[in-house]
């Protein structure tokens, strides 16, 4: 009799009332909120794959296309006026802008863990792209660099926490972040 009971509900049922559509329904949101957290971990390792890409790589497919620069600068928003202000101005803006989705991923996939943390890691990441294209002299080590790319990591953190005051739903939140995300990726990729 148990064993058809078993073969009939699960386990999970048993334990918590076969009867009960609460305990169907409990059991069925923490599938679906252990699947988002499954599908929000591959859009953070997708993102990263695509920030090693974009900022070690400089978007070359070929390690002999990319320029072997060695070069440090440590006078935060300091630049040479061969290049151009706009240039910079264009530089600054997208090192910005290529970290928001940093601390909004992060956010979504550790939202208990504290703001200090998330600087942290998300300053870490930075300094560790940056020392990486010394060693590997493929690009310049810039403070700037430094400093805008957390500070868009930082405005995605805030931009998530923002969200998370307003709507007060952490699940619909994180499900349409990664269903626009899914979507922004593959409109990318064609």
């Amino acid at each position: 009799m148990k064993q058809n009971i078993l073969k009939q509900y699960g386990e999970w049922d048993i334990k918590y009332n076969a009867a009960s559509p609460l305990a169907r329904k409990n059991y069925t949101m923490v599938k679906n909120r252990k699947h988002l957290k499954i599908v929000i971990s591959m859009l953070f390792i997708t993102y990263l794959v695509i920030l090693v890409w974009v900022i070690l790589f400089k978007l070359q497919l070929s390690l002999n296309d990319i320029d072997h620069i060695r070069s440090v600068n440590l006078i935060p928003f300091h630049y040479s006026t061969a290049v151009g202000e706009k240039f910079h101005l264009k530089e600054v803006r997208d090192n910005v802008l290529i970290f928001i989705p940093f601390g909004i991923l992060l956010s979504m996939l550790a939202s208990k863990m504290k703001l200090r943390n998330k600087f942290l890691i998300i300053l870490g990441t930075t300094i560790t792209f940056e020392i990486m294209q010394f060693v590997l002299s493929i690009g310049s080590t810039d403070i700037t660099d430094v400093i805008t790319n957390t500070l868009g990591g930082i405005i995605g953190t805030a931009l998530y926490a923002l969200l998370l005051k307003v709507i007060k739903d952490k699940h619909k939140i994180d499900t349409v972040i990664s269903v626009v995300a899914g979507i922004d990726g593959c409109i990318v990729d064609i």
